[in-house]
């Protein structure tokens, strides 16, 4: 990821290494929720109770770290104005838990953390990003086929 975002400019320097390293412990936690590897979830209820926990107590967990981050930036996103190489990881995983939450008919997570609910809806109306958006490939299924089969 930093050999692309210093490719394209968006590499945002070490903070931008440590917003990674960050994210990916939530998304650690979402692979652990949907994934059979560690037999986390062996039935539809330990899903369910997994699942709730991910959007109630774990999302939350690291969404108050990251509100912390942009409102000690006082940018709209994570280290400047524009999207750096984490902003992106960060927007992917807000957007899966936006759909766990959806699919479990909970209210958005992002609800409580205003800073980063602004950074999630300007990331997906960023006009560079708008093809994509509007793709097939973005509504390619989230995970692996092999992943638990309750959400996908």
């Amino acid at each position: 990821m930093v050999y692309v975002g210093e490719k394209f400019s968006l590499y945002g320097g070490i903070r931008d290494l440590e917003l990674l390293t960050e994210i990916y412990d939530l998304r650690n936690a979402l692979i652990d929720l949907v994934y059979p590897f560690k037999k986390v979830c062996r039935d539809q209820g330990e899903y369910e109770k997994a699942a709730e926990a991910q959007i109630q107590k774990v999302a939350p967990r690291f969404y108050a770290k990251l509100e912390q981050v942009l409102d000690k930036a006082g940018t709209l996103y994570t280290i400047k104005e524009t999207p750096c190489c984490a902003d992106f990881h960060i927007w992917e995983m807000l957007d899966q838990h936006e759909a766990l939450a959806a699919k479990h008919e909970h209210p958005s997570p992002l609800t409580k953390f205003p800073k980063l609910a602004k950074m999630y809806v300007a990331f997906k109306q960023e006009p560079k990003l708008a093809n994509y958006f509007a793709s097939d490939a973005y509504k390619l299924p989230i995970n692996n086929p092999m992943a638990n089969t309750y959400f996908h």
